[in-house]
């Protein structure tokens, strides 16, 4: 009755994943797994299965005693069953086993990234500076008076 009742809340509750124990009719109930999310547009869930970390431990074996029956031919055509007596002395033995690390889960993953506008580039052109104000141009000198250069000037030499 137990079971039936386990598997009634199992369909009511979600996905009903057989054990091996359930199978042979054993075991305390099914095991539950919970259905997969519903994602958001564009991204899905994904399965991460468990992880686990073999572990390598030192166990002690203690001594055991253990009787083995043989024929053995005792003289030309006679055969008696005998017993033999095997002494296994204590010893370490190194066992395995698995530790579960982290459990398993669902996990949100974006199925394509979305679009990425760039702005195009804007381009300026950059201002014109006028270094040497003092200069000749159509206009004549500019309004900016300068340093006297005349010394430097060849025409410097000739009589005033």
């Amino acid at each position: 009755m137990t079971t039936l009742r386990n598997w009634i809340l199992a369909a009511l509750l979600g996905t009903l994943i057989a054990s091996p124990t359930m199978a042979m009719g054993g075991g305390s109930g099914p095991a539950i797994r919970r259905p997969t999310p519903v994602p958001p547009p564009g991204f899905t869930y994904v399965w991460v299965a468990p992880v686990y970390r073999t572990v390598t431990d030192q166990t002690w074996i203690p001594e055991s005693t253990q009787l083995v029956g043989t024929w053995l031919e005792t003289s030309p055509g006679h055969m008696e069953y005998v017993y033999r007596q095997i002494i296994t002395p204590g010893h370490y033995q190194t066992t395995t086993r698995q530790v579960l690390v982290a459990d398993g889960h669902w996990q949100l993953v974006q199925l394509s990234p979305p679009p990425i506008y760039v702005n195009p580039p804007i381009y300026v052109n950059p201002p014109i500076i006028v270094r040497n104000p003092g200069s000749v141009g159509v206009d004549g000198y500019g309004p900016v008076q300068t340093e006297d250069l005349s010394r430097f000037s060849p025409l410097s030499e000739w009589p005033k």
